[in-house]
């Protein structure tokens, strides 16, 4: 084969493989700028974008000679690769959505009881087996147990101790999503916020009592799960 038939199936080969790569880079850049930036700010920060291409791309065609053209290019391109490179340097935004969206939509809390609860039992008595109590005290002192399981917890209120120290026996079975258990006073100051762990796993979340009172406890990665707690 002859020189120019050889560079007329190079050109022909390696002009629109260039492309490509050339196109996949930018996409991936700008993905690392959409994904870098908060969720409010990134429709806008796309619309600026396409903005100065559009712009851009309207200079190149009115300006004479390759120099300005080139320069207008090189401009372009080095703003969305430069701030790919800074959006992969300073990382993804948390997106908890896709994670809520993989393990499928939450369970209803279950419904409190129509009747008036039953009177709470004596040191004394025991209650019979079987039987579930909607309220989840610790028993002679030791650790409350919470289940997260289905993007739910098992329980909807507690009961913990006004003194000493409170323990907390945490249980996620949700495999690879992560949740915690966080305590709050009625107005959103935290008492506790306990560590995040990813399920299947178990925790034992130790603090000292807040003080007596009502008070919130919920997931801080998924605020749908909460509950009422009573301290005292």
């Amino acid at each position: 084969m002859s020189a120019e038939p050889r560079r007329r199936v190079l050109l022909g080969v390696g002009i629109p493989l260039a492309a490509f790569v050339f196109l996949a880079v930018l996409i991936l850049a700008f993905s690392r700028i959409l994904l870098a930036v908060p969720e409010s700010l990134a429709p806008w920060v796309a619309l600026l974008f396409a903005t100065n291409i559009l712009v851009g791309c309207a200079l190149a065609a009115t300006i004479r000679g390759t120099r300005g053209f080139a320069f207008l290019i090189v401009v372009l391109v080095g703003t969305i690769l430069g701030g790919g490179i800074a959006g992969a340097v300073i990382g993804e935004r948390p997106v908890h959505s896709l994670v809520e969206e993989a393990a499928g939509p939450p369970e209803p809390p279950p419904a409190p009881p129509a009747e008036s609860p039953p009177p709470e039992p004596s040191p004394t008595e025991e209650a019979s087996p079987g039987e579930e109590e909607p309220t989840t005290e610790a028993p002679g002192g030791g650790a409350v147990p919470i289940v997260a399981e289905g993007v739910a917890f098992d329980v909807t209120e507690l009961s913990l101790p006004a003194e000493g120290e409170v323990v907390i026996a945490f249980d996620n079975r949700d495999q690879g999503i992560p949740h915690n258990v966080s305590l709050y006073s009625e107005a959103g100051d935290p008492a506790f916020q306990g560590e995040i762990i990813t399920g299947p796993a178990t925790i034992e979340y130790r603090f000292p009592a807040p003080p007596p009172g009502p008070y919130q406890f919920r997931c801080d990665v998924h605020p749908q799960m909460q509950g009422t707690a009573t301290v005292g």
